[in-house]
């Protein structure tokens, strides 16, 4: 089963979150990945933001822009 990944706004920001660590979820191997639009082809890139452990979980913070992201957790 895949990690959660939870989007929640916050002020200004965008906060992303999924387990850090294996609990109950197979978290190691995945990396996020984001893209402008889903609109075929879809361009998904690695997000190279850098991420920090809280409390078991990957947080990412990033200020919210004026163009829409997507964001996901992929496993090849």
């Amino acid at each position: 089963m895949p990690p959660p990944l939870t989007i929640i706004a916050d002020g200004a920001n965008v906060v992303l979150t999924w387990p850090a660590a294996d609990t109950g979820f197979t978290a190691n191997g995945y990396t996020l990945e984001c893209a402008t639009n889903l609109v075929p082809p879809v361009v998904w890139q690695t997000n190279s933001a850098p991420t920090i452990v809280i409390g078991g979980q990957n947080v990412l913070i990033s200020p919210i822009s004026g163009s829409q992201q997507f964001f996901r957790l992929f496993s090849p």
